[in-house]
């Protein structure tokens, strides 16, 4: 799943249902398009089937505290060296890639 940015400054949201579905959040869509990720994450996300449709439901690890960014592992899929995607979580185990 490539994304680049385009000349408005808006990045990409994306999130990758199955092998066949991808929900494009970037022009619209809910405040959880905006999670981050993190190597060492509060929440972590489940694509969930109700009535027949699939959503994605984003559950806390942990208590998570007021003011406290959420973030979850996007776990992007490994991809050659060359295409690796920088990490900037910061963590004590960040894996330095988002792949």
């Amino acid at each position: 799943l490539n994304c680049i940015e385009n000349n408005t400054g808006i990045g990409c949201y994306m999130f990758r249902i199955d092998d066949f579905d991808v929900v494009d959040a970037t022009m619209q869509g809910n405040a959880a398009r905006f999670i981050n990720h993190s190597c060492e994450p509060n929440c972590y996300s489940r694509v969930i089937n109700v009535d027949g449709r699939k959503h994605i439901v984003i559950f806390a690890l942990r208590k998570i505290y007021r003011g406290e960014e959420l973030t979850y592992d996007y776990k992007f899929t490994i991809e050659d060296e060359s295409n690796k995607l920088h990490c900037n979580c910061g963590t004590r185990r960040c894996r330095r890639f988002l792949n």
